[in-house]
């Protein structure tokens, strides 16, 4: 039980992590309007921050630091643009034609580039969410000496388990849902193979960013076709 209750334990922070997070999805509906937004955001960086300041996890475990850096190019990046040519696909096979938004694109204006960063940030709090669960759970087999064939992909996989209804429940759209479950499963790879934080961020800001443009584009087109049919 010293792994579950002990505040400098693996257990303990992963337990806390689920009944936070609870707690955060059930107290946002509740909350302003204005601070809904950052909920989240917090969530995912604050718990895995303090797991990591109190010793419940380890930065190596989250592929923070102790990097292999020659194996994360040589095979990571090569993984990584493999499942964004997967991501490109996906764009390609969408029905995005929007011609208002390809004009945007090709002038980008101040707002545009910092709703990028924004969005670049997200995308790394919550793989930086997602590297926390891969730890801990990693670091939980050790502590409860339980017996596996390869402990790290099993982590990384129930981490994935974990983290898959959360990653879904606040999307606005079962599209940026789908999207978003293929997007942790992707890094969920990159991350076995590499056990690099860093490269699975980039994955998932690149991927979000395509795929969700593809998804709200068809959106923004299937909306103008409405409103032309109606007139």
């Amino acid at each position: 039980m010293d792994a579950f209750l002990n505040f400098h334990a693996s257990g303990f922070w992963l337990v806390m992590a689920l009944i936070l997070g609870i707690a955060a999805l059930s107290a946002k509906p509740y909350l302003p309007s204005a601070a809904q937004p950052f909920l989240m955001p917090a969530y995912w960086v604050l718990t895995p921050y303090l797991a990591l300041i109190a010793g419940g996890v380890s930065p190596r475990l989250m592929g923070l630091a102790s990097i292999d850096w020659a194996i994360s190019l040589r095979i990571g990046v090569g993984l990584a643009l493999g499942l964004l040519a997967f991501a490109l696909l996906a764009r390609a096979a969408s029905t995005w034609t929007g011609a208002s938004l390809e004009k945007r694109a090709a002038r980008p204006d101040l707002g545009q580039w910092l709703d990028s960063l924004g969005l670049i940030g997200l995308c790394g709090a919550e793989e930086f969410f997602w590297s926390f669960l891969r730890g801990t759970l990693d670091e939980l087999f050790v502590t409860l000496s339980i017996a596996l064939d390869a402990p790290g992909y099993w982590a990384v996989w129930l981490a994935a388990l974990l983290a898959a209804p959360m990653a879904a429940f606040h999307q606005p759209t079962a599209l940026h849902r789908l999207v978003k479950l293929a997007i942790l499963a992707m890094t969920s790879i990159l991350f076995f193979y590499t056990r690099n934080f860093w490269l699975c961020w980039a994955l998932h800001a690149l991927s979000w960013t395509l795929m969700i443009q593809s998804a709200n584009g068809s959106a923004q087109r299937a909306e103008s076709t409405g409103k032309s049919r109606s007139k």
